[in-house]
């Protein structure tokens, strides 16, 4: 068995930041809604375990932004890698829409480290 890389030694093409933003889940025969996601990446996100979804599933993915306009939202296709008791990971397949990419960079950039808004609340719904 492997162990499961720590973020130091992970070698991820862009950083993850964590949010609170819903998601919603689609795939060829069920849509989940996610309450919120754990962490997002330009190459993908991490939603909570439950529900979980099969490794090697296609899927759409819909990230709510409540912070920002009304009706914006992150859209992207991606395919489960990881579901497991950390959570169900969906890495992007397809490039994403111009649309999407600029407020998926927008929102990453926001949310650095040394942002004095990181950790605070990040749009998560109530």
């Amino acid at each position: 068995m492997n162990p499961t890389p720590s973020p130091s030694t992970e070698h991820r093409s862009s950083p993850r930041i964590p949010i609170g933003y819903r998601v919603k889940v689609v795939t060829d025969d069920q849509m989940i809604a996610y309450a919120s996601a754990l962490n997002v990446g330009l190459g993908g996100l991490l939603l909570e375990p439950t529900p979980s979804l099969p490794v090697g599933r296609p899927c759409g993915v819909a990230i709510f932004l409540l912070d920002l306009e009304t009706g914006k939202r992150i859209v992207a296709r991606g395919i489960v890698v990881r579901s497991d008791a950390q959570g169900t990971a969906i890495q992007f397949t397809k490039a994403l829409e111009q649309a999407s990419r600029e407020l998926l960079e927008t929102l990453i950039h926001s949310r650095t480290p040394g942002d004095p808004a990181f950790g605070a609340d990040m749009g998560a719904c109530g």
